[in-house]
């Protein structure tokens, strides 16, 4: 490889809640370990203990192929009901742990903060992976430098990672995928595609199915397969021109990715959203109006936190509200209000005050209601605003007062937690009966005083 060729390095946490719990109880790491969906509803984080343990009673019954490269699994211990697999993980002692955002990710921050440190330029893709440029620097044993990240990333925080290496995104993307498996263990969790031959690499992805790539979801990947493309190898040996009048310039450019052209730039400069959704199903039903009042607040102030920490502010504000659509005892009702400003705003008062009237348009009393949610919508730059001639007091986002009260509000937030500042409107914290059930959380050991970690 020429040193001015493309190349990157994609560093993922291994199963990265059920890693952040074992880096605080290391005792744990020999157990199965699974972190819960909200209200601990699923299953959505697992070590490998956990998933081994999972795939043998499943496989035991029937529900489970043997497995290989990128074999289809059509069930898995992952977003299964917590209730089917709790036999299971009982008799096998598994340690189970209700979803702890805070602590996610605030390990989470910590992570990319020290992966950074090994490039020049970083793009931060999930919660768990980032992408680094390792561009000019192919002169060097990538392998070893692999490891160098891996180890400062253990050692930083107890975080276990897997890095893959390659000429552009979608395959440092796959490398890092393969880097997992144990047909590559010797390579500890970091595999460098540019190591292998041309002949070496065509036969290793004649054995990986092409749904295992980046970007091709289940539904292209059926497609994909109807066309024959089985495999990583089918889809780097088509027809580009075919690809792109088949399925459009997006798999094009994963074809191209999988040949060596790097199409896809690293994005080092997050792009703002341009709507924010705050959304969550309630622990129990709330059947009492001003319950769900104090949610929505709740909903619509931290959206407006996320939309504050973008310099951003909103046009239009929608509330829904939905009862269970699996009860059969109940009627389903879902229903949904839009209401727009006269002013684009991120202030938290003026937001409360809509979601409130929007709410009154929707509810029904009498009703169990299983979810409700706030979206911010047509969002736009802060900044200049051209003011009503008629109405020259307005209530919006640039008005001096009301900045410095949200700007003091996020700032105590940030310093001394969470919720040490809040709308009255919201509900006292503590005494909120509808919020997230997470009955199995452990303590926020980074980010809340009272939580610390106690060594003895």
């Amino acid at each position: 490889m020429s040193h001015g060729a493309h190349l990157f390095a994609l560093v993922d946490g291994n199963s990265f809640y059920a890693s952040c719990e074992i880096a605080f109880q290391p005792k744990l790491a020999k157990r199965p370990v699974v972190v819960l969906s909200n209200n601990d509803g699923c299953i959505v984080a697992a070590n490998a203990v956990a998933k081994s343990l999972g795939e043998q009673w499943m496989r035991q019954r029937g529900c489970l192929g043997a497995g290989g490269y990128g074999a289809a699994r059509p069930t898995n211990m992952m977003f299964q009901p917590y209730f089917k697999i709790k036999p299971l993980l009982d008799r096998y002692q598994a340690a189970v742990f209700s979803s702890n955002y805070e602590l996610y990710a605030d390990m989470s921050s910590r992570m990319h903060r020290i992966v950074g440190g090994f490039a020049s330029r970083q793009e931060i893709y999930s919660i768990d992976e980032s992408f680094l440029d390792l561009t000019g620097m192919s002169h060097l044993d990538l392998t070893q430098y692999g490891l160098q990240i891996k180890q400062a990333v253990q050692q930083g925080i107890g975080i276990p990672v897997a890095v893959g290496i390659a000429s552009t995104k979608t395959l440092a993307k796959l490398a890092n995928h393969l880097a997992k498996k144990q047909q590559v263990a010797a390579h500890q969790d970091v595999f460098d595609l540019t190591q292998l031959s041309s002949a070496s690499l065509d036969a290793l992805f004649a054995r990986i199915e092409v749904g295992k790539i980046w970007g091709i979801g289940r539904r292209l990947e059926q497609q994909l397969k109807q066309d024959n493309i089985q495999s990583v190898y089918d889809l780097k040996i088509a027809n580009a021109k075919r690809i792109r009048k088949r399925y459009g310039v997006g798999v094009e450019r994963i074809l191209r990715e999988l040949k060596g052209e790097s199409c896809l730039a690293l994005e080092t400069v997050r792009a703002n959203k341009q709507q924010i959704i705050s959304s969550r199903s309630f622990g129990v039903a709330v059947q009492a109006y001003n319950e769900m009042e104090a949610a929505v607040v709740n909903y619509v102030c931290r959206a407006a936190e996320k939309l504050r920490q973008q310099h951003s502010v909103c046009n239009f504000v929608t509330v829904w509200v939905t009862t269970n659509p699996f009860d059969a005892k109940q009627p389903v009702y879902r229903n949904q209000q839009t209401l727009g400003l006269i002013y684009p705003s991120d202030n938290s008062s003026l937001l409360s005050k809509l979601v409130k009237r929007a709410l009154k348009q929707i509810w029904v009393d009498g009703l169990p209601y299983q979810k409700a949610g706030v979206a911010l919508s047509e969002i736009t730059p802060k900044g200049a605003l051209q003011a009503d001639l008629f109405a020259p007091n307005p209530v919006y986002s640039g008005n001096p007062k009301q900045a410095k009260l949200m700007a003091l509000m996020d700032e105590l937030n940030t310093t001394s937690g969470k919720n040490t500042l809040f709308l009255a409107a919201a509900g006292i914290p503590d005494q909120q009966g509808w919020r997230m059930k997470r009955d199995l959380m452990s303590p926020r050991y980074t980010t809340c005083w009272d939580e610390l970690l106690t060594v003895r």
